[in-house]
């Protein structure tokens, strides 16, 4: 669920998605994947294969998964093949012909523990949360909102929008799927996807 942090207007909550106005444009697409054994089958995919060498070692300070975990992973592609068909008419520009203008160049699993938070931070690519439980909200401080997680709920959001949380407060872990989505023919995907390698080699070295 979004949540506008200073309501000063009316939201329609059976929109799929919502256009914020500040310096630009901002469209953020938003849904539910109603599938909860799928679900489950993420959140223990996630749990039993935490990588502790990359504990607090990225902006999520807590747990995650390696960067490539669920990129391919079936339980994943079975999801992004939901949005795709999902949203293939309210947003052809991106989701027609998904998987020929675009690909999926590293997805994986975080667990959010209480006291775990997420430095604010951008992504130069299209952005995409996946979440498996609920938890602590993310912030979107430029945009005045709030993601509120819930078991299935997705997001997806367009390169550069700052968002971090604080400390979890929550008792019960976060378990989340986060992927990032580049133009195929980009070279700044290779680039990307080569600076994230550097990361890993540096962190097992």
């Amino acid at each position: 669920m979004i949540n506008v942090i200073d309501k000063n207007g009316m939201f329609n909550e059976q929109r799929t998605s919502i256009n914020v106005s500040y310096i630009r444009n901002v469209n953020i697409i938003f849904g539910q994947y109603a599938f909860p054994d799928h679900i489950h089958n993420l959140m223990l995919e996630v749990k039993n294969n935490l990588d502790p060498k990359l504990k607090n070692y990225t902006h999520v300070k807590g747990g995650m998964t390696d960067w490539d975990y669920f990129k391919g992973h079936p339980l994943f592609e079975n999801f992004l093949n939901y949005v795709i068909a999902k949203h293939t008419v309210s947003h052809d520009e991106i989701f027609l012909h998904f998987k020929d203008k675009f690909k999926i160049i590293n997805a994986w699993g975080n667990r959010i523990n209480k006291g775990d938070y997420l430095t604010s931070h951008i992504h130069p690519c299209y952005h995409g949360i996946l979440y498996l439980s609920k938890g602590c909200p993310l912030r979107l401080p430029e945009l005045n909102l709030e993601i509120i997680p819930e078991p299935g709920s997705f997001y997806i959001f367009p390169p550069y929008i700052y968002h971090g949380f604080n400390p979890s407060e929550s008792e019960d872990p976060r378990y989340s799927i986060v992927f990032n989505i580049v133009e195929a023919n980009n070279g700044n995907g290779f680039i990307y996807d080569e600076k994230i390698r550097g990361i890993n080699e540096k962190k097992r070295g």
